[in-house]
């Protein structure tokens, strides 16, 4: 009997998931200048406003994946789901910046278990040998959430609806995929009623660590040691500065340099998103195929990685030589296909290295990330109010950003993704 197909159905709940996440966290973008001027407030301190989710989201990265390994991530994720989904109706029902803070601020905390327990799942569900692709799979779905929200919204925004009552509409989408994901998916592929013995075996192939029993306790002390980790979290910091500027002040930074409208600034800021998208779905063939091809972890996650950032560090810098926001957005546009190509290399990185507790190094990681939100962001948000005060060169911004991508580029070159992180000594003497 051939294998069932149970794993897509549980691969496209991973996509939705992802999708329906970023619906509710970017849609601030573009509603920046407006929410801005109702409640009086300039752009450093909306910058404390991304941080504030960015904290949660950090704070909640392990504990999050932890969650997942111990109640199941049928539980986790759903109840994570109705929680950030209550959190942004309230953030449409206040009215100051501190309360709205409090509320970002918690819906980062329930937002930050997606992606280590979506990582858990892609290990449970997946042969190694495509790991890739599912993985930029997810990926690509986030950046399309990503898409989606900044052109709804743009469009919303222009045809009048006010900002509040359209997170109130973005948050039904996250309670509605909860109830879906808790009553189809199952947290293993043996405990699934649709699953029969092939595909079963299917998943397990290639794959070193056995889904049976208690995963091993996290050797933190040992992770913490490691120049892996450094090296694996250092690249998130910079590769996620670099893209958190296309969902938080791009638009605002379009508006600023070229005198557009906010609806065609909007439109513009999906230029390199689309980008994103299409590049992580390359990405994962090309990380599969040059696995197949040569054997070597190295090549295909980081020297995939690494040659691709490069590549966007250097459009983002060419962008500079353009003449119009139209043509700056089309050629970032084109550097960003390349680190969507990085995306997935990450996550399948994080998958190797984290043996059988690939939740704990998938959040450790994505941690390390959210310090771009947290520490970035407002000094971005600052170096644009000061350009905007004195008249300065608006190309500075976009030199910092491709600085980011560059530094992330050159840590890549120190990862090895055949190594475990935190795994235990009497671990290591079995393998």
């Amino acid at each position: 009997m051939p294998p069932t197909k149970v794993r897509y159905l549980v691969l496209g709940l991973l996509a939705f998931a992802a999708s329906s996440a970023y619906l509710t966290r970017h849609c601030l973008g573009v509603m920046n200048t407006t929410m801005q001027a109702e409640l009086d407030i300039n752009n450093e301190q909306f910058g404390y406003l991304y941080s504030a989710f960015s904290l949660g989201y950090l704070l909640f990265q392990i504990p999050g994946g932890w969650l997942g390994q111990r109640l199941g991530t049928r539980v986790t994720m759903p109840g994570l789901s109705v929680v950030w989904s209550l959190c942004t109706v309230v953030t449409a029902a206040v009215a100051s910046l501190f309360t709205m803070i409090a509320a970002r601020f918690v819906f980062g905390l329930a937002q930050a278990g997606l992606v280590p327990n979506s990582a858990k799942v892609v290990k449970d569900w997946f042969p190694v040998a495509v790991r890739g692709k599912a993985s930029s799979i997810c990926a690509m779905a986030m950046s399309l959430g990503g898409i989606i929200t900044i052109s709804l919204t743009a469009w919303l925004m222009k045809e009048g609806y006010d900002w509040r009552g359209i997170l109130q509409s973005y948050s039904l989408v996250g309670i509605a995929w909860a109830v879906a994901f808790y009553f189809f998916f199952r947290t293993r592929p043996k405990e699934h009623p649709w699953t029969n013995v092939a595909e079963q075996k299917l998943i397990r192939e290639g794959d070193e660590d056995e889904d049976e029993g208690e995963p091993p306790k996290m050797d933190w002390s040992a992770a913490f040691r490691d120049r892996n980790t450094w090296a694996l979290c250092g690249q998130l910091i910079f590769k996620a500065a670099g893209y958190n500027f296309f969902v938080t002040f791009f638009p605002a930074f379009l508006e600023y340099k070229y005198s557009i409208a906010k609806a065609d600034a909007g439109m513009l800021t999906t230029y390199p998103l689309i980008g994103v998208v299409l590049g992580s779905l390359c990405g994962g063939v090309v990380i599969d195929g040059l696995f197949k091809k040569t054997g070597s972890k190295y090549i295909s996650r980081c020297g995939v990685a690494s040659v691709a950032l490069a590549l966007t560090a250097s459009f983002a810098f060419g962008s500079t030589f353009t003449g119009s926001a139209e043509h700056l957005a089309t050629v970032i546009a084109i550097g960003s296909f390349f680190s969507g190509m990085a995306i997935p290399c990450p996550w399948v990185a994080s998958i190797d290295m984290g043996g059988k507790n690939p939740a704990l190094v998938m959040g450790m990681m994505n941690a390390a990330g959210c310090l771009a939100g947290i520490c970035i962001s407002p000094l971005i948000g600052r170096l644009i109010d000061h350009i905007k005060a004195t008249d300065g060169n608006w190309n500075i911004v976009i030199f910092v950003h491709a600085g980011f991508y560059l530094c992330a580029a050159l840590l890549w070159l120190f990862v090895n993704p055949n190594k475990t992180i935190g795994q235990p000594a009497k671990a290591k003497a079995n393998v």
